[in-house]
């Protein structure tokens, strides 16, 4: 077992395998394991705290050279499999990316055409 622990409140979980990022069961907030901080025995391996709100967003989607389609962390660009991002966000990415990607869409709720935001309407 190797164990880590959350950068926030301290709490120490064990893993059979360390994992790419885990959300604290106690304060609830993602946690990037650093494996090189981890001591020799009994001592935890120590995480990173991510700086973002919108760390809990995949920020997108990807296909690896061997073929798995992968989702993005927002923090550092992680690739996770779709069973890992539910296992570690506790929900599906693929319908919070289908629901981001509507807002960008004219006619839909929310829509707002930044490019012609602060124009004055005269030509450059």
């Amino acid at each position: 077992m190797i164990a880590a622990k959350c950068a926030k409140c301290g709490t120490i979980r064990e893993f059979e395998r360390l994992p790419k990022k885990f959300c604290c069961s106690e304060c609830g907030i993602l946690n990037t394991p650093q494996p090189e901080t981890a001591g020799s025995g009994e001592q935890a391996c120590g995480c990173l705290l991510p700086e973002r709100p919108e760390w809990r967003l995949p920020s997108g989607e990807i296909d690896s050279p061997d073929g798995i389609h992968l989702y993005t962390t927002a923090d550092d660009a992680t690739g996770l499999t779709r069973e890992e991002w539910i296992q570690i966000f506790g929900y599906d990415p693929e319908i919070v990316l289908k629901t981001m990607r509507q807002l960008g869409k004219e006619g839909k709720e929310g829509y707002v055409n930044t490019s012609t935001l602060g124009h004055r309407g005269h030509a450059r």
